[in-house]
C-alpha cells in the first residue's frame, strides 16, 4: 500500500477517535465513566455471551451453505467468521479484507479454495438479505415509535437502493460477475488461487451448485435473520446493564437503525466515531440519556476488544505456524 494509502485511514481513525473524545467531554466524562462502572461483573459477562452466542449462530449459518463433503466443518465455520468480524472490524479498510482473510482460514482448514469463495460470497448475500428485513423491521418500528423522525425517509430511501443491490449481487454470482469471482479467488489464497482464476467455471459451477441447494440457502438466510434479531437482544441486555428499562422492541429498533446507519461509514476502520455518534442520537429518540447511550456504545467496544484481541492474536500465530511449514517444505 503506498503512503498516501496508509495516511487515509490513519486520518479517518483520528477523526474518529476525535469525535469519540468531543463527545465523551461534551456529555460529561464523569457520568460515562459513573455509566460504566456501574455495570456488574455479571451483567457485562451476559452481554459478552450474547455476543459468542451471536458467533455460533453465525458459524452455523456459514455451514449451511457447505456440504459435508466439502469439509466445512461447523467449528471451523464459527473460526473462520470469528477471525472475519475481528479483522474486518479493526484493520482499516478491510471490511473486503475480512471476507478474503475467512474464506482464507476455510482453505486452511481443508475446503477448496473454490467451496470457499462461492460460500464466502452466498453467505455473505443470505447476511445481507437478512440485514435488509432486519432494517425494514426496524424501520416500521420508528414510524409507530417516532412517527416524527428525521430518519425514517433518508432510511427509507437506503433500504429500497439496498434491496435493489441486493438482486444485483444475487445476477451478479449467477455468471454474470466472473471478473469479480476471479480476483476474489487470487485474494483469498494468494498462489493457490491461481488454479480458480485460470480456470473460472471451477468457481462459478461451485456457486451454481451452492444455488441450486435451496433450502440449505434458507436456512442460512434464517439464521442469519435471527442473529440480527440477537444483536438487538444484546443491545437489550447492554442498556439492562447499565439501568435503563427499555422495551426490547426498542433495542431492537435502535440496533437497526444504528447498523443502517453505520452501512454508510465502511470505509471508516472500525466505524470509529460513527457508531457512537449514532447510539447517542438514537437514544435520544427513545429518551436514552446521552451519557448512557454513549456508554453502551464504550461498552460494546469494551466487549468487541475482549473477543476480537485474542482472536486476532491466535489467527496470528497460525498463520506464522503455516507460513514456517511453507518455508520448510519449500
Amino acid at each position: 500500500m503506498s503512503a498516501k494509502g496508509k495516511l487515509i485511514p490513519a486520518m479517518l481513525t483520528l477523526a474518529g477517535l476525535a469525535v469519540i473524545t468531543g463527545l465523551v467531554i461534551y456529555f460529561g466524562a464523569g457520568d460515562v465513566l459513573h455509566a460504566l462502572t456501574s455495570v456488574s461483573a455479571s451483567g457485562l459477562a451476559m452481554y459478552i455471551a450474547a455476543q459468542l452466542a451471536l458467533l455460533l449462530g453465525l458459524g452455523g449459518s456459514w455451514r449451511m451453505l457447505l456440504r459435508s463433503r466439502q469439509k466445512g466443518s461447523f467449528l471451523l465455520c464459527v473460526w473462520g467468521r470469528a477471525v472475519r468480524d475481528a479483522t474486518g472490524e479493526f484493520l482499516p479498510f478491510s471490511q473486503v479484507g475480512g471476507y478474503v482473510i475467512g474464506a482464507r482460514v476455510m482453505t486452511l482448514g481443508g475446503v477448496a479454495t473454490a467451496d470457499a469463495a462461492a460460500s464466502t460470497l452466498g453467505d455473505i448475500t443470505t447476511e445481507f438479505l437478512a440485514q435488509l428485513v432486519f432494517v425494514g423491521t426496524g424501520l416500521v418500528i420508528l414510524s409507530r415509535k417516532v412517527p416524527g423522525s428525521d430518519l425514517l425517509l433518508p432510511v427509507t430511501i437506503g433500504l429500497a437502493v439496498a434491496v435493489a443491490l441486493g438482486v444485483g449481487l444475487i445476477v451478479a454470482q449467477r455468471g454474470a460477475g466472473t471478473r469479480l469471482f476471479r480476483g476474489l479467488a487470487l485474494r483469498i489464497a494468494g498462489t493457490t488461487g491461481q488454479g480458480a482464476a485460470e480456470n473460472v467455471q471451477r468457481l462459478q459451477k461451485a456457486l451454481d451448485g451452492m444455488y441450486t441447494q435451496h433450502h440449505r440457502l434458507a436456512w442460512a438466510a434464517s439464521f442469519h435473520l435471527a442473529c440480527w434479531f440477537g444483536t438487538g437482544t444484546a443491545s437489550y441486555i447492554g442498556f439492562q446493564a447499565l439501568g435503563v428499562n427499555l422495551s426490547w422492541l426498542d433495542a431492537v429498533c435502535i440496533e437497526a437503525m444504528l447498523h443502517a446507519i453505520m452501512a454508510l461509514a465502511f470505509f471508516i476502520p472500525g466505524r470509529v466515531g460513527v457508531q457512537e455518534a449514532a447510539y447517542t442520537l438514537l437514544g435520544g429518540l427513545f429518551g436514552i440519556p446521552p451519557d448512557i447511550a454513549l456508554s453502551l456504545s464504550l461498552l460494546r467496544r469494551a466487549r468487541d476488544f475482549v473477543i476480537a484481541v485474542p482472536v486476532l492474536i491466535v489467527w496470528q500465530g497460525l498463520e506464522a505456524r503455516q507460513l514456517k511449514l511453507n518455508m520448510n517444505a519449500g
